[in-house]
């Protein structure tokens, strides 16, 4: 009897170690919790500082990220980032689409910028689900430890409600001041399996073939909800009814968290530079859609503030023929095409901007 359990045990033990060395190679999965954390003294989600993310991974798209010294994406490589290091600093800020969503480094549209103007540290502090509010707190935050000789700012879609949603900021006066948040749970690194259930933990941080099958059986029990790809969701939406209320509220925090911004900017010595992606054909969006609101009046509303604006959807004829072809399929980030595509409508404005 003890023989044959403990050959059912080296048995088992064999095929776990076989089939572990075969998800290893062939279908690797992150066995890491998420790379962001929040900034201690008011909440702000940023990215981890000084901290490898070895993979992300979406269907067949899986990327590799590295941070530094101030949460922002390194893409260059080793002997690059030493040269760069002596540079004057330029600040990027934007959300997962400025960030490189899935993007292997090389193809990540700041990369590209990067390259282009060596003689200058892009420092690209971006986060997913950032919003205008975001940026902000981030520059009021850090700028002065950056010192950014410019700070160069990626709009998206919808990044005007998020900003407003956010409640980074409280108005005190009729001036905004930073408002301090709650951390959410992803600061927590334990969940409740975690304690509960012997081994639990460690093989969720060791072993590819737990994971796997946890993450299977996750979604059998919790099916993912995907949108259909289409070409009316290719860009990011709200999914809220907002009343008139609702969208002039939005619209005068954001032009309250811009004069914000550019304080901030002027108050660390840097030149800022306001660019909208031009993801979405402004004149497509929704009449009542917060972000519309804003974006249709923007030029106009950054030239009164003496801020240098370049609205980029007039070199996205491209995308809005047919979307489907530059974003991941289902995530709806940009691919490698709808990244370069940023790339190639905004290097000579950046390149621009820059130099002067």
């Amino acid at each position: 009897m003890k023989k044959n359990l403990m050959l059912l045990f080296i048995s088992l033990s064999f095929i776990f170690l076989l089939s572990e060395f075969f998800i290893r190679k062939l279908y690797p999965q992150s066995l890491q919790r998420y790379w962001v954390i929040h900034e201690p003294e008011y909440g702000l989600i940023v990215n981890k500082k000084n901290h490898l993310y070895k993979m992300h991974r979406f269907n067949e798209f899986q990327a590799k990220y590295k941070f530094g010294e101030f949460g922002n994406r390194i893409t260059v490589d080793s002997d690059t980032f030493n040269k760069l290091e002596t540079k004057p600093n330029i600040l990027i800020l934007g959300d997962s689409f400025t960030f490189g969503w899935l993007l292997k480094d090389h193809n990540t549209f700041v990369h590209k910028l990067q390259i282009d103007n060596l003689d200058f540290n892009f420092i690209n502090s971006s986060v997913g689900a950032w919003g205008t509010a975001h940026f902000a707190a981030f520059t009021e935050l850090y700028c002065k430890k950056i010192k950014p000789k410019k700070i160069i700012v990626f709009l998206n879609t919808d990044d005007f409600y998020r900003g407003w949603a956010s409640k980074l900021y409280k108005s005190e006066d009729d001036i905004l001041k930073l408002n301090k948040l709650e951390s959410s749970p992803i600061n927590s690194e334990l969940s409740s399996f975690d304690k509960k259930i012997p081994f639990y933990k460690i093989l969720k941080k060791n072993s590819h073939l737990f994971m796997l099958l946890r993450n299977k059986v996750y979604d059998l029990i919790n099916p993912p909800s995907y949108a259909p790809a289409n070409r009316s969701l290719y860009y990011p939406t709200t999914n809220i009814t907002f009343t008139k209320k609702n969208i002039l509220d939005i619209n005068n925090f954001n032009k309250k968290i811009f004069v914000n911004l550019k304080k901030q900017a002027n108050q660390c010595g840097a030149d800022l530079f306001i660019i909208y992606n031009g993801w979405a054909k402004i004149s497509d969006m929704d009449k009542l859609n917060p972000n519309k609101f804003f974006l249709k009046k923007a030029e106009e509303y950054f030239n009164n503030n003496k801020i240098t604006y370049f609205d980029n959807s007039k070199n996205m004829a491209n995308l809005y023929k047919d979307p489907m072809k530059y974003i991941i399929n289902i995530d709806f980030h940009p691919n490698d095409k709808g990244a370069e595509l940023i790339y190639i409508g905004v290097r000579d404005n950046i390149k621009k901007f820059i130099l002067n």
